[in-house]
């Protein structure tokens, strides 16, 4: 199975649907990338604008990296399946982040280690493998971001994988709940029991059935598609 980063060839994103983006929308998602570096101005003048729809994916265990992405708007996620087609989410990419997987397949050329889908309409600017290694040689400020993204997202993976080892799934349910809750601003959380299901590495029967135990408690009320937090 091809990703689509391998079926649109090796440097190319030609026959994606492409959006033209105006460049100085890279510099209002990443400031800090911002300079009068005039190699780096030549890089991005020659990268590709790329619009991709909701729901593809980008990338799969051992896919080649054959592009990295500077996501302008819209949101990438990105998960383990397990064998028996469990899903985990390992971490989302948003506008103005970057995706470690990437960075790690464009400096030593290893492939993918899990699948990246987009879970919104996106708009990005493409760098080839050589134009991101130059960007990195020539401008500070590209470098910098990558440190610092790679060392937040670490600890990010890390802070997953003791949720995981050491918290309970009702736990971890609750936090999730929380998390949500507390990204929307409002108490009432669109998502479904699958979906929940997926981000925890678990079954749709499990956290439904969790979830009946935390309404019977008065924590949350049911709806279809959605829960309202009570407390």
């Amino acid at each position: 199975m091809e990703s689509l980063f391998e079926a649109s060839g090796s440097n190319s994103f030609t026959d994606l649907p492409v959006e033209q983006l105006v460049k100085t929308d890279l510099y209002q998602t990443y400031p800090c990338l911002e300079g009068s570096n005039e190699q780096w101005n030549n890089i991005i003048s020659q990268a590709t604008d790329i619009s991709i729809p909701a729901g593809t994916i980008l990338m799969h265990p051992g896919s080649a990296c054959m592009q990295f992405m500077l996501l302008i708007d819209g949101c990438v996620r990105v998960y383990q399946q397990t064998p028996s087609d469990r899903e985990v989410t390992l971490y989302r990419t948003h506008g103005g982040e970057l995706c470690v997987l990437s960075v790690n397949g464009m400096m030593k050329q290893k492939n993918f280690g899990a699948f990246a889908k987009t879970e919104t309409d996106i708009t990005a600017v493409a760098l080839s493998r050589d134009q991101f290694l130059q960007a990195m040689a020539v401008h500070e400020p590209f470098r910098e971001f990558m440190l610092i993204s790679l060392t937040s997202r670490f600890h990010n993976v890390l802070e997953l994988m003791e949720e995981t080892v050491f918290e309970s799934l009702d736990t971890r349910l609750i936090c999730m709940l929380a998390r949500l809750s507390k990204e929307n601003n409002n108490n009432l959380i669109q998502i479904t029991h699958e979906k929940l299901a997926r981000e925890l590495g678990s079954t749709r029967e499990v956290i439904s059935r969790l979830l009946k135990v935390l309404e019977r408690q008065g924590c949350i009320k049911l709806g279809r598609g959605e829960i309202h937090i009570l407390i």
